[in-house]
């Protein structure tokens, strides 16, 4: 549409400080998903078809005419289509492989075209294209696999499947149409920046009669609305003073210390209030239409709600540790490789284990311990799955490689500094040490994700070196000190003799 990018290039110029038009333009139609929501809320929970075709329409509309990505539409249809003739077609564990491999595929051919044909803006960002709502549809459509194969197995052993999967389970006989498919993969209000969720969630809001309880709904979905705008207003005010690629200049490379990390870690914010915007903004459209509805209350009939959010801010901002960060951050994303991915790939290699010990029952079989051969093996699996969904810069991986080294190194820490701090009488010490974990965690994010922001490989590197590899070395340091040196051993040794002193004053009162 000619006359709104027009429109969005002269906002853009004089009011957004000269924001790509192609995101300005993304939440503008997150914006317009906040109507269209009120307007699917008017369509009766009774006609479950017209609500599907509403939100096909609508994201077609949205993404299409507003955001301009047609040939993002074509590929999400075409995807969309082959990946449901092969849950229609195939059976077995072989179905959900299948669908995961074929979309992973579809998606790196995507994201392979987009950065071999675009270079990198003078942000050292690429513009947004339909890539961002393909990780989407990749997680909505490999998970969606994944519970109709559950449903398969509910009928043979049931047993064997966490709650979560028994929850989110497709039964045989209750195989989604294709209208109801479609419905569920385009649903618009989380279609371009997610959040993802899972078939049976989209069923719950569909069957939602939402009227009853609209106050309430408003009231939650336009105040995770006014933290997105809040967040947006942070971007536009600050991003042109704080950005990545900056790490990687001569003048940051002149900054003191001090300095240097204070504008690192201002950046980190500035930069994740973008992803703040869109996840939140988006968030409050899918619970305008309903999303997130889990039932009624059994004692007191009130509405049911599960967390719908992909990112928990005050967890990534305020978090004393880095599991707190990342736990927080990309929620949906984190469920989707927690249980479709890690905890298959465990389940797997338990099962294979189980056929080459025939001295174990089939009792016992189904809850055999994950040994910690299996649990590695299956974290870099999951590891190399993530690098793969994101795509295929040089950043993204120097990000995901000191990631892992540093939630290693960090746990390394917590188990050997925990209980001293713990046994401590102090609160003084409880709070330097919750102060020192906050500041640290907040650093190394920071750091760790600069080569996910910069992209390119001798800028990743430069971004690093102008911040001393503080980082790497840190994690080598902890890596000696308390793997190599004996320095876990020393703390366990002082707070057995601490515990030791504690009885013995104990038993003499």
């Amino acid at each position: 549409m000619l006359v709104l990018n027009q429109a969005l290039g002269w906002l853009s110029a004089n009011y957004l400080g000269g924001l790509p038009i192609d995101r300005i333009a993304t939440v503008f139609s997150v914006l317009l998903s906040y109507l269209l929501a009120h307007l699917f809320r008017r369509i009766p929970a009774t006609n479950p078809s017209a609500r599907h075709l509403f939100s096909i329409v609508s994201s077609v509309l949205l993404f299409g005419l507003v955001q301009e990505q047609y040939l993002g539409l074509v590929h999400l249809t075409i995807g969309a289509l082959v990946i449901y003739a092969l849950m229609r077609s195939l059976r077995g564990s072989l179905m959900p492989k299948a669908v995961f491999l074929v979309a992973m595929l579809h998606m790196s051919y995507s994201q392979l075209r987009r950065q071999w044909g675009e270079q990198a803006t003078e942000d050292g960002q690429v513009s947004f294209d339909y890539t961002g709502a393909q990780m989407v549809f990749v997680i909505k459509v490999t998970s969606l696999a994944f519970c109709l194969y559950d449903g398969q197995q509910l009928h043979q052993d049931a047993t064997a499947l966490s709650a979560y999967q028994t929850k989110n389970a497709i039964a045989v006989d209750s195989v989604p149409s294709l209208l109801e498919y479609l419905g569920y993969v385009f649903f618009f209000p989380g279609f371009a920046v997610g959040p993802a969720f899972e078939m049976s969630t989209y069923r719950r809001m569909i069957s939602f009669d939402s009227a009853p309880h609209r106050r309430q709904l408003n009231a939650r979905a336009y105040s995770t609305l006014l933290v997105g705008l809040f967040w947006m207003a942070v971007y536009i005010v600050y991003n042109p003073s704080f950005t990545f690629l900056h790490l990687t200049t001569s003048e940051f490379r002149h900054k003191g210390t001090v300095a240097k990390a204070i504008y690192l870690c201002t950046t980190g914010v500035v930069v994740r209030a973008a992803y703040y915007t869109a996840w939140k903004m988006s968030e409050g459209a899918c619970i305008l239409a309903g999303l997130g509805f889990d039932g009624f209350d059994e004692l007191d009939g009130s509405v049911r709600w599960i967390d719908i959010s992909n990112v928990h801010i005050s967890s990534v901002e305020l978090g004393t540790s880095i599991r707190e960060l990342i736990d927080g951050w990309n929620i949906g994303t984190n469920t989707w490789l927690r249980h479709h991915v890690y905890l298959r790939i465990m389940v797997a290699k338990n099962t294979t284990t189980r056929r080459k010990s025939p001295s174990s029952s089939s009792s016992s079989a189904k809850h055999v311990p994950p040994q910690s051969s299996s649990s590695t093996a299956a974290t870099v699996l999951t590891f190399l799955v993530s690098a793969w969904w994101h795509g295929f810069y040089p950043g993204y991986y120097l990000t995901f490689v000191i990631a892992a080294l540093v939630s290693s190194a960090a746990r390394t820490l917590r188990r050997n500094l925990n209980p001293l701090v713990a046994q401590s009488n102090s609160d003084n010490l409880r709070l330097a040490y919750n102060v020192a974990g906050w500041a640290l965690s907040k650093y190394t994010l920071d750091f760790a994700v600069s080569p996910f922001m910069v992209l390119t490989l001798p800028l990743s590197v430069s971004a690093w070196r102008n911040n001393y590899f503080s980082v790497p070395i840190a994690v080598v340091v902890i890596h000696l000190a308390f793997n190599v040196l004996g320095g876990g051993r020393y703390a366990r040794k002082y707070l057995a003799v601490a515990a030791a002193d504690a009885k013995r004053d104990s038993s003499k009162i």
